[in-house]
């Protein structure tokens, strides 16, 4: 435990401090595994025992009312509670069977391990309960029970029977046959073996009931001869509280229920006292009742060091019985004492949580460090963990292997390169790695620094980017490495070669272990890897141990990087390395037969001498064959492959004995066990975790599933609907070491040991399409909290009905967030991943890639990096339009947000408003949850009102290499596949996100002309030249019907949209109609001269097309198939042929190249699609009607607007001729088949129907831009001389107001919003009635240019200057002159008040005149470099102007006196601004530095450094509490005055020009370069009273990449339906000082 805080060191105290850098160094290691700090897991595991049926009531309790009070409770710190309850739906008394209770033992170690805080509860009551058998007696021992028992009268044949002599033990035992075995459906449970199992249960009662009553008669009657003094014959209550004891009496709770006047004669008393057969009160369990109970102060206290009181862990309490037995049922006293006991058992487990966290190091750390820490701890543990495990060959290895011992020896001295571990999955290369770090800590010494990482065995280790960057943090904490630089976070590799520089340099070993690097690397995170894999295989300098494992051989890798492979090779040469598994030359067949001698004896499996050398010598000559021979050895040497050895009678034998064998034996052994079904299930869940599943994940999922539940009762459905914890316990203990752990979140996570075992039981158990999805669907819904409240369980065949209350399972709480501080990292981690392979698209996009909270939580929570390659791996699942546009805008925003994740709400809303309407509905929810959240959020950020830029995805999605060849394709409805005929008369079905060969359709024996899949998906239909139509039956994959009714061969084929029938065109020009269900020719046409080329129905199968060579096209009724009309002024045989979807246009492609485009109603000739020249191979059309997509035999496709007969580009990405094209259901997609590859585009974007009058233009970008004093209007004019206004407010559009002939150089809103004014290159000034709507003046007194525009404070006057210098001023309602100035003017400003005119020549000189009487007050200057930029007070007492000097100067305005001079600025001032209240002066330069002045004293306040670029504009809020900066570079920044502290930004991704903001800071209207949008901001969130609170949050937010506010607000938990027993127990001081003492209720 750690000790109290002494002295602080950076927020850390000393003695802590201490502990960090032990285990941060590795140290801890030295001081054996005892002196590893437990870890603070995220978990709170109880385990629950107590006898059966006596504590029915309290057990009811905890499942109903504190479990779900623990869990809401502990959920807000994202830990999770649960109770492991031994009789919770469990009909068997595991006290009945020893082997039980072995298991049991074994689950409270691991519990003990694993929980922070409690981990074991136990109820003791009136009654001491069953006995637990002896497993062993010896010799003597047996013979004496044996011969007393005879004694007594008691027979001794089910003792014989029961009690197997075991010679092969040493010394010789009798060993109690395991009722599992005996009885092998024991513990199955289903309707077809419900009576075996019930009459199975019957038997072992019966014998057990008598074994019992044999040792208490022997043990009563000869207590005084000690024949039993070895066997203590106990509960098994007690042997678990005294196991339980022994590991931390800290950590176990006793509830002592006494019930006064409870006797043998008491009504109902059978459930709680010993009782013998007849009522008589059994006196020896009673008396052991007693000596238990004493003995429980002692074994509560005895062992931990500053541990509570025994009082803390005791609960006692006395409740009078009842005569009438029936106490449970609305009893008052009854109820205030379960009332008392559910607050004494929650404020026990709250308060000791509470102080085990508090007794542990990491709560005392910061939160980097915290985090660090675990991850460090983690690894050491698992890494202690592995020490226990024998590593055959290991001791000659080190002794023998030349290698090793000449790189350590280099190592010393020289540079050398990593020791790696090549091997094979399950080759033991783990185990090795781990041997070799324990034997260099002791070679090397205690001044050795060492780090492990187990990589993919936590969440921070499951990609090598960020297992490296934990590293290198570790590495900042070692002796001699200092800490990293901001540089050096960005750039961990160059700190990885800097601290191994001067670690070597110190002299001071260091050992690192990587395990696995191979192993976790996405294939789309290879390139990124890649410099971390060339670091890691670099040459090191002396003293630094690198070892390094490897999953497979980087040599056979296509995708493995040149200079990686090269590294190996020198590795290779420098004879670096190991390749596994250890063979028979470094292991020895003693060696060999002592370890399977070890591993039988710890399983108590006894063989003899001839046996163990047999099995010995089978596994030896196996060494050399098998590269998985070590986990081979693993899984037959233990309990479950040995039973099942035994229940085939078989012997252990290794020769040819394969991991296959030995899994199916496990699999065999399990279902016959426990049932297929129950197994199925709770393996299907394993495999389809992502990664792992935790325990009470897997049980919550178990205990939703209704098939499981009437499965497993056949009979009567239990009173909760939890899966039984006690089933799960014994299938685990089956499993043994199929199984192992993760550790995710600082929570368990079990998984598969090795992929291949997850392979095998996926190949087994997940072989349909349906069960994968079922599986991954159950998963989804348990994380998206489907089932919180209730799920109902309905079977009419059983007449049962469950629903509401009753059908609550009782389950955890799956929020996306824990609290405000805590994401919900497995929600995160897994629900994309189950969504994504449940094949529910929809909900896919609903709660995750196009939810918007999701994608923060997941930028936010973990990195843009993580999500983008989800974003690959859901790709390369799926096609979907939706994703790719969310894909392309993550990618395209990924550098913006990767710094400030808050910039996504408005990052989205500028790329998705012009094209959301476009998409599916999904896209428009992620935008409004996107601004909603923008409004919410309560921090400050921009929102974009229009739009300059919108994602366009890459056009290429995929292409799918096809080497027999891609002819003629049809995609399937959801775009998901695709079917190609081949040139071997093949249909190929690919899976085109995965490009995956899924299946091959075979019965063709020549050229496949056409396909079809049915508009009901069920059926593929081809044609052919082989004369032959045939059905292929799409969910089983089986060809089911072929029709032979043509009698030449078949050109083209359609089916009808009602799915009933298909229509064939062949070469002798009969047309068909077919029944498509059984063949039958319903009518058979020959009209055309020609063969029939091709056939098409419109979209209500009233009307069929067909064309022909003979030139012509002919319309039918399809009904009768009467002869409508003919088309024959085509002038060219027709190759294709197809209908627009509005059933409105005829499209023909001809011999002639030609594409006709006609009339379907009346068959005229509208127009011909000109543009391309190459012969015409294929044709389709989008839905929408609009776009004509032409393959040609020169590689290209010409996509034309068949409307406007506007060609709209040439698509080259064929090398070959476009064999057939076809447009997806939702024109999304265009898939193109050459020869051999198909090509998959997505179109949604390139062609059809999307707006783009709000795409940026250079043609007529925005010349001039200004907005109102209110800040609610915005006036831009543009190149092409057009004026238009914006509603500020929402960024629409209003009004488009007058039209200049030539570009628009000045704009100006008045007050109030009365009129506009506009001035031009054509020298004119126009003045608009923004109430009438018109044109009021023109002002034509210029003769040049208009340069500016000022609208006087009297609302009335306008001034305005022009190129030749020339200033007016007029009157705006009618244009009449007022005064004409010939000054300087290429710089211009009108003060506030209207009084004074600022203007000069754009020198280094400034003019101040009074409007009034035109005399200048003073000229002002910068003696060195032109004046750049100018500002004025809002009083108009003081101008500052800026300059090329680098200073800025304030000047009184009525004197022109020069006040201050501002000089910290190193660059040419570029903007420059006063607040209103006179108090600030901002400034910024051309090298993007802005600088916050003092105006009294021009004391520097706060230096603003973001910025790259030249600053373009500065201002200041009203209050002055507000700073706004915009660079060149499009980078916007507001800052808080209060702290100096920038609070929000944006990104134009644009060039910046100008930048105009209202006076409150909330509305921003921009000219960016050569664009035509007027780019519109507004600030959400901002409140000048509250500006240093928000910039305290934002700091809070982002101060540390560990962020401790999350940006998204958690929604409240679900409280329990009936929790009413703890209302209020949190804050009663009082309960919580009574549960320590002993409570009389009643």
């Amino acid at each position: 435990m750690v000790s109290e805080p002494v002295t602080n060191i950076n927020g850390t105290n000393v003695s802590n401090f201490d502990a960090y850098a032990n285990v941060m160094q590795g140290k801890v290691l030295f001081n054996g595994h005892q002196s590893l700090p437990k870890v603070a897991w995220n978990q709170i595991k109880v385990l629950v025992i107590s006898n059966k049926n006596e504590f029915d009531i309290e057990r009811d309790m905890l499942v109903t009312e504190t479990l779900p009070k623990l869990q809401q409770y502990f959920l807000t710190q994202g830990i999770y509670v649960y109770f492991i309850d031994w009789n919770l739906n469990w009909d068997f008394d595991s006290s009945k069977n020893p082997y039980h209770i072995l298991r049991y033992m074994k689950e409270v170690q691991r519990t003990y391990e694993q929980s922070s805080g409690l981990f074991l509860l136990t109820f003791v009551g009136n009654k001491y309960g069953h006995i637990v058998l002896p497993i062993e007696l010896s010799v003597m021992d047996f013979n004496n029970v044996k011969n007393s028992a005879t004694d007594l009268g008691k027979d001794v044949k089910l003792l014989e029977r029961w009690y197997l002599f075991d010679d092969k033990s040493s010394p010789s035992i009798y060993k109690l046959k395991d009722p599992d075995e005996s009885f092998i459906n024991l513990s199955a449970r289903s309707l077809s073996t419900y009576d075996l199992n019930t009459r199975e249960n019957l038997e072992w009662n019966e014998a057990y009931t008598h074994l019992v009553d044999l040792f208490l008669s022997v043990a009563h009657e000869k207590s005084n001869s000690k024949i039993l003094h070895d066997i203590p014959l106990l509960s098994g209550v007690e042997m678990l509280f005294n196991f339980s004891t022994k590991l931390s009496s800290s950590g176990c709770m006793c509830v002592l229920r006494q019930f006064d006047g409870l006797t043998e004669k008491s009504k109902g008393n059978e459930f709680y006292i010993d009782l013998l057969p007849g009522g008589r009160l059994d006196k020896i369990r009673q008396e052991k009742l007693k000596r238990f109970r004493e003995s429980l102060t002692n074994k509560l206290s005895s062992n931990d060091a500053n541990e509570f009181k025994v009082e803390d862990n005791r609960t006692i309490l006395n409740i009078p019985w009842k005569d009438n037995g029936d106490i449970q049922s609305n009893d008052s006293d009854y109820q205030r004492y379960l009332r008392t006991l559910n607050a004494s058992i929650f404020l026990r487990i709250k308060s000791l949580h509470e102080r085990f966290i508090d007794l542990t190091l990491s709560n005392h750390l910061k939160l980097s460090q915290q985090v660090l820490y675990n991850e460090s701890l983690v690894h050491l543990t698992y890494y202690s963990k592995l020490l226990s495990t024998t590593c055959l060959g290991f001791e000659h290895f080190i002794e023998m292997n030349h290698s090793f011992k000449q790189w350590l020896a280099l190592a010393n001295t020289s540079e050398h390169y990593p020791y790696v571990i090549f091997g094979s999955r399950a080759s033991g290369k783990t185990l090795l790695a781990t041997k070799l770090v324990q034997y260099l800590l002791k070679t090397l010494g205690k001044t050795t620094q060492c780090i492990v990482r187990y990589l993919n065995f936590t969440s921070r280790s499951r990609y090598i980017a960020e297992a490296f960057s934990s590293i290198c943090s570790q590495m900042s904490s070692l002796q001699h490495v200092s800490a990293q630089t901001d540089d050096q976070l960005n750039n961990r590799i160059e700190f990885y070669q800097t601290a191994l520089k001067a670690l070597s340099k110190s002299q001071k070993p260091l050992v690192l272990m990587i395990d696995g690097i191979e192993d976790i690397t996405p294939q789309s995170q290879h390139i990124s890897s890649t410099p971390i894999y060339q670091a890691l295989l670099q040459l090191l300098p002396p003293k630094v141990y690198v070892i390094l494992s490897v999953s497979r051989s980087v040599h056979s890798t296509s995708t493995c990087d040149v200079q990686i492979r090269e590294m190996v090779d020198r590795i290779e040469k420098e004879n670096c390395l190991i390749e596994l598994p250890l063979t028979s030359e470094f292991i020895h067949l003693t060696d060999l037969t002592s370890y399977i001698k070890s591993e039988l004896n710890a399983i108590q499996r006894n063989v003899s001498e001839s046996v163990l050398q047999t099995i010995s010598k089978s596994a030896y000559l196996q060494l050399d064959k098998q590269s998985q021979i070590f986990f081979l050895l693993r899984l037959a040497l233990n309990e479950t492959y040995l039973n099942y050895l035994s229940q085939e009678r078989r012997k252990l034998d290794f020769t040819n004995l394969s991991l296959d064998d030995v899994l199916n034996a496990y699999i065999d052994y399990c279902e016959q066990r426990f049932g297929l079904k129950i197994c199925s299930y709770i393996f299907n869940y394993i495999s389809s975790s992502q990664a792992a599943i935790s325990e009470i994940e897997l049980l919550d999922i178990l205990s939703c599933n209704n098939e499981l539940f009437l499965e497993y009762f056949p009979r009567d459905l239990p009173k909760y609907l939890r899966f039984p914890p006690s089933l799960w316990i014994a299938i685990k203990h089956v499993l043994g070491p199929l199984l192992s752990e993760k550790c995710f979140d600082l929570k368990i996570m079990i998984c598969w040991s090795h992929s291949f075992i997850r392979r095998h039981m996926k190949q087994k158990y997940l072989k349909r399409v349906e069960d994968i999805r079922i599986a991954h669907r159950d998963i989804a819904n348990y994380f998206l909290e489907a089932f919180i409240e209730s799920k109902p369980l309905i079977e009419m065949n059983r007449n049962v009905q469950i629903r509401g209350d009753n059908g609550r399972r009782f389950i955890v709480q799956q929020p996306l967030l824990y609290s405000e501080t805590a994401y919900n990292y497995r929600r995160l981690g897994e629900l994309w991943y189950q969504l994504m392979h449940s094949g529910d698209i929809d909900r896919l996009k609903e709660y995750t890639l196009c939810c918007f909270e999701y994608l923060l939580s997941k930028i936010h929570g973990l990195s843009i990096e993580q999500l983008l390659w989800e974003f690959d791996i859901i790709c390369s699942n799926i096609l979907d339009a939706d994703v790719l546009l969310i894909q392309a805008t993550l990618k395209t925003i990924a550098n913006i947000v990767s710094e400030d994740p808050l910039l996504l709400g408005g990052e989205l809303i500028l790329r998705l408003k012009n094209i959301k309407s476009c998409y599916n509905e999904h896209i428009e929810s992620l935008y409004v949850q996107a601004h909603e959240w923008c409004e919410s959020c309560g921090t400050p950020v921009f929102v974009p009102l229009s739009s300059w830029l919108s994602t366009i995805p890459p056009m290429t999605v995929t292409i799918l290499p096809c080497s027999d060849g891609a002819i003629k394709i049809a995609p399937t409805t959801f775009n998901q596949h695709v079917f190609c005929t081949t040139r071997q008369n093949e249909i190929a079905m690919y899976h085109i996100p995965s490009k995956k060969l899924v299946k091959k359709f075979t019965s063709h024996t020549a050229l496949i002309t056409s396909i079809r899949i049915t508009y009901n998906n069920k059926y593929l239909i081809s044609a052919s030249i082989d004369r032959t139509v045939k059905l292929f039956n799409l969910n089983s994959g089986d060809l089911e019907n072929t029709y032979n009714t043509n009698q030449d061969e078949i050109l083209c084929m359609t089916v009808s949209h009602n799915n009933e029938h298909i229509v064939t065109g062949s070469r002798n020009r009969l047309i068909i109609v077919l029944r498509l269900e059984t063949g039958e020719i319903e009518h058979s046409v020959e009209q055309h001269l020609d063969a029939v080329t091709a056939v098409a129905l419109t979209q209500d199968d009233a009307v069929l097309v067909s064309a022909s060579r003979d030139q012509t096209i002919k319309r039918w009724t399809f009904r009768g198939m009467q002869l409508l009309d003919i088309i024959d002024t085509i002038g060219s045989p027709v190759r294709f042929m197809v209908l627009s979807a509005d059933d409105t246009f005829i499209i023909t492609a001809c011999d002639d190249t030609s594409v006709q485009v006609k009339s379907l109603v009346t068959g005229s000739d509208i127009h011909r699609l000109e543009g391309h020249s190459a012969e015409v191979t294929s044709l389709s059309l989008s839905q929408d009607s609009i776009c004509c997509y032409v393959g040609c035999n020169n590689a290209h496709v010409y996509v034309y607007n068949f409307r406007s007969r506007l060609l709209l580009r040439a698509l080259t990405h064929h090398q070959t001729s476009v064999s057939d094209l076809y447009v997806s259901a939702d024109d999304c997609f265009l898939f193109s088949a050459a020869e051999n590859a198909i090509h998959v585009l997505n179109v949604k974007q390139q062609f059809n129907g999307f707006p783009n009058d709000d795409l940026p233009s250079s043609t007529n970008p925005t010349t001039a831009l200004s907005i109102s004093r209110e800040g609610d209007v915005a006036i831009a004019g543009s190149a092409d001389g057009i004026v238009r206004l914006f509603n500020l407010i929402d960024g629409e559009l209003t009004e488009q107001i007058v039209d200049h002939r030539a570009p628009v150089t000045q704009v100006a809103l008045s007050h109030s919003y009365l009129f506009s004014l506009s001035g031009s290159k054509d020298t004119t000034v126009k003045v608009y009635d923004n109430e009438m709507g018109e044109i009021v003046t023109e002002f034509t007194a210029h003769s040049a240019p208009i340069s500016h525009l000022r609208i006087l404070e009297d609302n009335r006057k306008i001034l305005s200057s022009d190129e030749q210098n020339y200033i007016k001023t007029w009157w705006a309602n009618t244009g009449e002159l007022i005064d004409s100035y010939n000054v300087p003017c290429k710089m211009l400003a009108v003060s506030p008040d209207g009084k004074y005119v600022v203007s000069g020549n754009g020198d280094n000189i400034l003019k101040i005149w009074s409007l009034d009487d035109a005399r200048v007050v003073r000229s002002i200057d910068h003696t060195e470099g032109k004046i750049t930029c100018m500002a004025f007070r809002a009083d108009s007492q003081y101008l500052i102007t800026g300059g090329e000097d680098c200073s800025c100067k304030l000047w009184e305005l009525s004197s022109g006196k020069l006040t201050q001079v501002l000089v910290e600025h190193e660059q040419s001032i570029t903007a420059v601004a006063i607040s209103e209240d006179g108090k600030h002066v901002l400034t910024g330069d051309k090298v993007g530095q802005a600088i916050l002045w003092l105006f009294k004293d021009g004391t520097v306040v706060y230096k603003l450094l973001r910025h790259q670029t030249a600053i373009v504009s500065v201002s200041l809020t009203t209050d002055g509490t507000i700073a706004i900066t915009a660079s060149q570079d499009g980078l916007l920044s507001v800052w808080s005055t209060t702290t100096g502290t920038y609070i929000a930004t944006f990104y134009f991704n644009h060039n910046l020009v100008k930048l105009n903001v209202s006076r409150s800071g909330a509305r921003y209207a921009a000219i960016l370069q050569n664009t035509s949008c007027v780019a519109m901001l507004s600030l959400f969130n901002i409140s000048s009273n509250d500006a240093s609170k928000i910039a305290q949050r934002h700091s809070q937010m982002f101060s540390d990449t560990l962020n401790t506010i999350l940006p998204i607000k958690p929604k409240p938990l679900l409280y329990p339906k009936d929790a009413n027993i703890l209302t209020n127990s949190r804050h009663s001081s009082k309960t919580d000082q009574m549960v320590a003492d002993t409570i009389q209720v009643g």
